[in-house]
């Protein structure tokens, strides 16, 4: 339960400052780099105690796609012409990103690996 409140404590944390200081921010991701900064800070400790909270929010978040998806079924503009376009260039897009994550990763482990 711990772990929940104080990923929700984070969550809202960074919601207030995107209202009074980054509008420009989305708040989600002001209190997600917040806590990443904590889990900087104090570690493995930190990261068990959270863990649980957050194979919780893992297991429940089929859920929250679900009114997503019937959303995008009523509309049946978005499968016309422009639906393929779009969903070919988050295709291709999100395969460009695992390439070129992959050759930096294996470039990354190549210049730490002993021979």
């Amino acid at each position: 339960m711990s772990g929940i409140i104080l990923i929700i404590g984070f969550y809202l944390l960074g919601e207030t400052i995107n209202t009074y200081l980054l509008s420009w921010v989305p708040g989600s991701i002001i209190g997600m780099i917040l806590l990443f900064g904590l889990f900087l800070v104090f570690g493995e400790k930190l990261v068990d105690w959270v863990k649980g909270g957050a194979q919780l929010f893992i297991k429940y978040l089929p859920l929250f796609f679900v009114p997503v998806t019937v959303g995008i079924i009523q509309y049946d503009n978005l499968l016309s012409v422009f639906g393929v376009l779009f969903f070919s260039l988050m295709l291709v897009s999100s395969f460009l990103i695992i390439l070129l994550v992959s050759y930096w990763m294996d470039r990354k482990v190549s210049e730490f690996s002993c021979g």
